[in-house]
């Protein structure tokens, strides 16, 4: 048998660029999938430093991502000057084996992020106090039609069933001449009468009823409710968004309104959405 050593320059370039598949490389399993699983732990303390630290603070410009790729490329080169052509060289650590892993692994992540859940961070105030800026959510799109991530679109249909979509429950969508994703709570089905006469709201005659819980900053708290569902609002008497107008839900076509009543951008001025703009519901909310 062909004795075999892995090249340092290979290492050093696959711990930058791919670090946990350099281990892969130097023919070590076990240290990849432990370092694989380290970098999971490490990104998400790097989101919560950066998410906890004012913007001007010295620690803004310190990632612990380079830490943890310098450690990787350090250690699997180590790892490879110390090599042994003695050791048996497992499948993994063949020319071949690592692009075909990597392409098989991050073709899994776009297929589930694609077809079954995708995670969304939230970028603006308008879904406050349910959802805050900075968060991030995890969207069901299995029977939404929509499926695509990273900007790709593999397949734009309708939503494959209507009674999916209720009543109180948040979900993303594109709204009207838009190519960006909203988060909305919707308010209005197919056939719905909404009529909005600045803070109250009526849906089919029947006015949904709101309770004070306190007072935030300038806002006004509200638990609203709306048929068996009941969730939180905001309003702001110093800048109230004032509207009056009815509408009529045509088929086909959901209304939404943000939890920030007073500050978003919703059905009130851009209309229904369409079951051929959903992305997905809101499954789970992640408040790093």
């Amino acid at each position: 048998m062909m004795e075999w050593k892995p090249k340092g320059w290979i290492t050093l370039l696959l711990g930058i660029l791919l670090p946990p598949f350099a281990f892969l490389y130097v023919n070590q399993g076990t240290l990849f999938w432990r370092y694989f699983l380290l970098s999971l732990v490490v990104a998400v303390l790097d989101y919560v430093l950066h998410k906890s630290i004012p913007p001007s603070h010295w620690l803004n410009y310190v990632y612990l991502n380079w830490l943890f790729t310098l450690v990787c490329a350090v250690h699997a080169y180590l790892l490879c000057r110390a090599y042994s052509t003695q050791k048996v060289r497992r499948w993994y650590a063949k020319w071949w084996a690592i692009p075909a892993i990597f392409t098989i692994f991050y073709s899994l992540v776009f297929l589930f992020r694609a077809f079954c859940y995708e995670p969304f961070s939230i970028p603006a105030t308008s879904m406050n106090p349910t959802l805050k800026v900075g968060e991030y959510i995890i969207v069901k799109k299995w029977g939404f039609g929509d499926y695509g991530s990273y900007g790709v679109t593999l397949n734009n249909t309708q939503v494959k069933d209507e009674s999916m979509l209720q009543r109180g429950e948040i979900y993303v969508f594109y709204p009207p001449d838009s190519e960006t994703p909203y988060v909305k709570r919707l308010i209005g089905l197919p056939g719905d009468t909404i009529v909005i006469e600045g803070d109250v709201i009526t849906v089919n005659g029947k006015v949904l009823r709101t309770e004070f819980l306190r007072v935030d900053d300038d806002n006004k708290i509200y638990r609203e409710f709306l048929g068996d569902k009941n969730y939180l609002i905001q309003r702001n008497p110093n800048r109230p968004v004032g509207v009056f107008q009815t509408v009529e839900v045509p088929a086909h076509h959901y209304f939404f309104l943000g939890d920030n009543r007073d500050n978003s951008r919703d059905s009130r001025f851009w209309g229904t959405v369409s079951t051929a703009d959903f992305v997905g519901e809101v499954a789970m909310v992640l408040a790093l």
